[in-house]
């Protein structure tokens, strides 16, 4: 993996992050992390949660999306 794959894995889960989505749930296996993002829709013009699954191959996103959920249990707590 390079470093060009892993700033387009970097790109996409900070764009999730910037439209207001937050880590809902990580499964890792041998072929990466499948991290799934959740849109809690707060308006009552009854629209659901909106859901996302990323497949993250590389090392280095998988340590960044690992950080960001860190920093959102922080968060909650």
């Amino acid at each position: 993996m390079s470093y060009q794959e892993f700033l387009a894995e970097k790109e996409k889960i900070d764009y999730l992050i910037q439209q207001g989505y937050f880590i809902k749930n990580v499964r890792e296996n041998l072929s990466g992390a499948f991290v799934e993002f959740e849109l809690k829709r707060s308006d009552s013009s009854g629209k659901k949660d909106s859901t996302q699954v990323l497949h993250i191959q590389n090392a280095d996103a998988r340590k960044y999306f690992s950080s960001l959920l860190i920093r959102q249990m922080k968060q909650v707590l």
